[in-house]
């Protein structure tokens, strides 16, 4: 069924949207500024009885961003009753590259609009002579051309500014944005962050800091953030911003406050006050490389040693990774310890036995995940039952999601066709190109979703429920490297606080603590299913060397 037009294309245009625009201080200072803009199409309208419902006078620029007011005034116009005329003063004021052209074109075509360009005395409309449309390309063309010389202007300026070594843009933090006497664009010291930066240097080119320490450092003798975001992101604009701890990092790597700026990988003498030497400088970054080969050798050191807890707890004081290391007793025992790395600084945390730690969880997980033996084979036959159910819907939900995802894949193709064949704009064809591929990998991550169930995801819960009830015993028994692939399945988020390790138990093996009853356990087993896909080889290995010598 065709669309209903909410206006005759034929008629007389009686009602208009007036449009300024300007883009830099300059041009609101000259005879281009709104003011001029709105008098002159005012005065317009009225001489040619046509009636204003809607004046926009906006600055933004026309070839950057995404003109988001320009757009908002098109839609405007396509959702209003009745033909509009568009009254600008200038081409250029409306639009400066060929980007704009296909929507205005085709609402000109439909016979929605109209646009009247009053200083080129053009009136464009869907019955416009080939002559009157030519004249509006080239006056685009022009415009066009006038934004990249400006571009190519500003370009050459920048390159002339760093031959120069002025620095363009925001000042690094412990510089301010200032006017030399000339009324130009210089970087002075800032009295009070500066000082601050120089004790960071200084203190870091100690070695007896992380970065992690240093930060606190940072916070400690009032290092704060001084771009305007970082302000405006906070509800109260007075209270103080710290720097992150990443900017800390920058901060200690950037030659500019030895003298050097560094642009587009190469490194440029700049004309301004340094904040430290060369050779402090040279000292942190010898640190930078010192601490990176520590935390190297320490891991080539205990990489080949399989450790139960590797790889899963970090500390609750500092954020360090928790790593285990033998200790031999006089007597000749071997055991195991965990100890903190300290590698973002020192902190409390002692040296606490591996045995300690497995105490806890054997208390605490190992012992409540328990299935009855006269539970176990009716429980099995419950979860095979609702995952066969499971099945056939997800299989009727994932034909649906295919048939969208061809239908879009069509689309794609026949977009393609019309952009090589130069039916459409390069623009336009990005933007929906790229839309399509949003929505074509929002059906693909929705149609992996609905696995299919087969015979190996049943086995694999079946593993699962054996390895559950028997599951302390496993541990027991199992090796090191074993005991460490058994211990990421059930827990994450571990940390270590003193001699208590807290953590949280996986799915779906926090239903079997959560859940006082074994019949409710996996009583919508579909939900894991990612979780079973993936542990599936895990779940059978460590059945067949484990379980079978229990």
């Amino acid at each position: 069924m065709a669309k209903k037009l909410n206006y005759d294309p034929n008629e007389k245009c009686t009602q208009a949207i007036v449009f300024a625009r300007v883009s830099s201080k300059k041009q609101k200072d000259k005879g281009v500024s709104l003011d001029v803009q709105m008098e002159t199409i005012t005065q317009y309208c009225i001489d040619n009885g046509l009636k204003v419902i809607k004046d926009l006078s906006i600055d933004e620029s026309s070839t950057r961003g995404e003109r988001k007011q320009y757009h908002e005034m098109l839609e405007f116009a396509k959702n209003h009753d009745g033909k509009i005329a568009i009254i600008v003063n200038y081409v250029d004021r409306l639009q400066r590259s060929y980007d704009d052209t296909y929507e205005l074109n085709r609402l000109r075509k439909e016979g929605k609009i109209e646009i009247h360009f009053l200083k080129e005395g053009l009136i464009i409309t869907k019955d416009s002579a080939a002559m009157d449309l030519t004249f509006w390309n080239m006056h685009v063309l022009m415009a066009n051309f006038q934004v990249n010389t400006m571009i190519d202007k500003v370009k050459a300026s920048q390159k002339q500014n760093w031959a120069d070594g002025k620095w363009q843009g925001l000042a690094p933090i412990g510089y301010l944005n200032a006017r030399n006497e000339d009324r130009k664009a210089t970087l002075i010291i800032d009295e009070q962050r500066a000082p601050i930066i120089k004790i960071l240097f200084e203190e870091y080119a100690t070695g007896l800091h992380s970065l992690q320490s240093l930060w606190y450092k940072a916070k400690e003798l009032g290092l704060t953030s001084k771009e305007k975001n970082h302000y405006e992101k906070s509800k109260n604009f007075n209270k103080r911003t710290f720097v992150s701890r990443n900017k800390i990092e920058d901060i200690l790597k950037n030659p500019f406050y030895y003298g050097m700026m560094k642009i587009k990988g190469n490194l440029i003498p700049h004309i301004y006050e340094p904040i430290i030497s060369k050779a402090l400088f040279d000292k942190v970054q010898e640190v930078f490389q010192s601490k990176s080969r520590e935390v190297f050798s320490h891991q080539q050191e205990y990489k080949a040693i399989p450790f139960a807890f590797r790889g899963l707890i970090k500390c609750e004081t500092c954020g360090c990774a928790i790593t285990s290391e033998h200790k031999i007793k006089k007597n000749g025992k071997r055991y195991v310890y965990l100890k903190c790395s300290h590698l973002r600084g020192n902190c409390k945390q002692g040296l606490v036995n591996e045995n300690t730690l497995f105490e806890q969880l054997d208390n605490e997980l190992f012992s409540k995940i328990q299935i009855p033996s006269k539970i176990l084979e009716t429980l099995k036959k419950n979860v095979q039952k609702n995952m066969e159910e499971e099945a056939i819907m997800n299989a009727n939900l994932k034909r649906n999601l295919q048939s969208e995802l061809n239908t879009l894949v069509n689309k794609e193709d026949n977009l393609t066709d019309l952009y090589v064949s130069g039916k459409i704009k390069e623009n336009i064809y990005n933007r929906q190109i790229n839309a399509i591929a949003d929505e074509r990998t929002f059906l693909e991550e929705s149609i992996a979703k609905y696995k299919e169930i087969t015979k190996d995801i049943t086995t694999t819960v079946d593993n699962l429920l054996d390895i559950a009830g028997n599951l302390s015993d496993i541990m027991h028994k199992a090796s090191p490297l074993k005991k460490n692939k058994l211990l990421k399945l059930l827990i994450k988020d571990c940390t270590l606080q003193d001699k208590t390790l807290k953590y949280t138990v996986r799915a779906p093996f926090d239903k079997f603590i959560q859940c006082n009853n074994p019949t409710q356990w996996f009583k919508d087993p579909t939900q894991d299913l990612d979780t079973y896909a993936k542990i599936a080889d895990e779940v059978k290995m460590v059945k067949q060397q484990v379980l079978l010598t229990c």
